[in-house]
């Protein structure tokens, strides 16, 4: 049974080229349509970008060049289909574990990155979207990467992190959280002989290049060096997702024992478990100092930024924006896999830790994440190891997998394109309402159809179509906001206790997810 298992495992080779596979099937089956969020901004920005008629403005999104352009190209290949367009986020996490492969030439160690990069399901979910964040995931783990060629290629290597830094900054301003690292990697190569200096020197040299550049395109714009930091101040509001404004003991639970809750409940958890003992390992070698600084950056940033510079607001900490530790997690967890294996103490540690997180799971009765965490941790104390990284895979790879058909079955995506395409086809001059985030995103579900467009109305408008008082007004429900915006139950229920009084009801129907109804007025 061993020599069979070890002659069926896959080469080095064998294990990149099916983690290729795997990223792109998962990528072509896994599309689910839009978010009916920030994507739709990025997409339309795109497209307007390339049309000449983007204007860069206050609002901050305007100015993400990275995230919206790409996208703006590649739609222009595809002819606007989304899915294709959501290439781009593809090519990106494809190029960022092509990198990471790099880093190692044993099998084992490439097996293990393969399984753990490829089966985080916020990470996947974001694979066939439009979303900076999904970019960045290239962009930092370039920025890190690069930086391991200081010694061998110093040109190179600062030219490339200054070209990294850079695009990630106009992708999104997450990856200032690694600013800080060029100077903890200064620090730790300070007493190395050779010091790199010719690598510093360039470093400093385009980053003050690059930042002059940037700074100077907004004050002959805008007439204001730093217009991009004040645009971002200007945009601060207050929700449920700001600190500031509830008080300091909100801001010190978020500072505190917050970010644990947000691991723990996002699946970022077990990853983070299974990180230590190779973050150990390599900061008790100062080996590979890159990814274990930059990985301090991150978390550090994470932790305690703020979302303004006016006053000290904690970020959110959205599990989009946690995705760009995937990359840096996985690392550690293949640098560490041999590390925990054979030892009785790091097993007690990651069983302990993982019990941690299956009891937090327990009393908020989340019970996937509460099975998850414990089929893990009997996975540590499986005796043959093929058997115990095959129980491993087996729980990754579920979860990543059936993710995609529990999105496809909570959205029916493509069934909503084909009865909204229905709805304003059959429907002459009656005003349709329409779900808010559907109404938002109109322009990308209707293709820029100016005529059909104007037919739709947001049901939060449903008091002001009625006033109006037309022969007929059509409802046009898709239930899944009930899902991912419950906060506009509000407005159906607003609607619902409006239309009786001028309205009777003349026929509805079910179709899937959405519901359709059509109200004739009282004469």
């Amino acid at each position: 049974m061993k020599s069979f298992l070890a002659n069926v495992y896959p080469s080095k080779w064998q294990i990149s080229s099916i983690g290729s596979l795997m990223l792109f099937l998962f990528w072509l089956f896994g599309y689910d349509g839009i978010t009916f969020s920030d994507d739709v901004y990025y997409i339309l920005a795109g497209k307007e970008f390339w049309n000449g008629t983007m204007e860069v403005g206050s609002y901050h999104f305007s100015s993400r060049w990275g995230a919206y352009v790409p996208a703006g190209f590649f739609s222009l290949l595809f002819d606007w289909d989304i899915h294709w367009i959501s290439l781009v986020s593809f090519l990106s996490y494809w190029a960022t574990y092509y990198l990471l492969l790099q880093f190692f030439t044993s099998k084992n160690e490439r097996l293990i990155l393969t399984l753990w990069f490829l089966t985080h399901v916020y990470f996947l979910h974001f694979l066939t979207k439009i979303y900076p964040d999904s970019l960045l995931v290239l962009w930092c783990t370039l920025f890190v990467a690069a930086a391991s060629l200081r010694f061998e290629k110093p040109f190179i290597s600062g030219i490339s992190m200054v070209f990294a830094l850079f695009m990630g900054f106009i992708t999104k301003e997450t990856i200032v959280f690694l600013a800080p690292f060029p100077i903890l990697l200064f620090f730790f190569d300070f007493n190395s002989k050779p010091f790199p200096k010719s690598f510093y020197i360039t470093l400093v040299a385009c980053g003050i290049t690059a930042g002059l550049l940037y700074l100077g395109y907004f004050w002959a714009k805008f007439g204001d060096p730093f217009y991009r930091v004040t645009s971002i101040n200007a945009g601060h509001y207050v929700s449920e997702f700001t600190y500031a404004d509830k008080g300091i003991s909100s801001i010190i639970k978020r500072i505190t024992y917050s970010p644990f809750l947000t691991f723990i409940e996002r699946a970022y958890w077990p990853w983070i478990v299974f990180a230590i003992p190779g973050f150990w390992k390599l900061w008790k070698e100062r080996s590979h100092p890159e990814f274990t600084l930059a990985f301090i950056c991150l978390i550090l940033g994470f932790w305690f930024m703020s979302s303004t510079l006016e006053f000290y607001n904690p970020i959110y900490l959205n599990p989009r924006h946690l995705i760009i530790l995937i990359p840096f997690l996985s690392f550690f967890i293949a640098k560490g896999w041999d590390t925990w294996i054979n030892s009785f103490k790091w097993k007690q540690l990651l069983a302990n830790l993982l019990l941690l997180g299956l009891t937090y799971s327990a009393i908020t009765t989340d019970w996937k994440m509460a099975f998850f965490q414990l089929a893990l941790g009997i996975c540590l104390w499986i005796q043959y190891k093929n058997f115990r990284l095959i129980g491993i895979a087996i729980l990754l790879l579920f979860p990543a997998i059936y993710s995609f058909y529990y999105q496809h079955q909570i959205k029916q995506y493509q069934s909503l394109l084909n009865q909204l395409y229905s709805e304003v086809e059959e429907t002459a001059e009656s005003p349709i309402l329409i779900n808010n985030f559907l109404d938002f995103s109109k322009k990308i579900l209707l293709e820029g159809d100016s005529e059909e467009m104007e037919k739709l109305i947001p049901i939060e408008k449903a008091d002001s179509i009625i006033a109006l008082k037309p022969e007929k007004i059509r409802l046009f429900l898709y239930q899944y906001y009930q899902h991912a915006y419950p906060k506009e139950e509000v407005d159906v229920s607003n609607f619902e206790n409006a239309i009786p009084i001028n309205y009777s009801l003349e026929s509805s129907k079910t179709e899937g997810l959405i519901e359709t109804r059509t109200y004739t007025r009282k004469d």
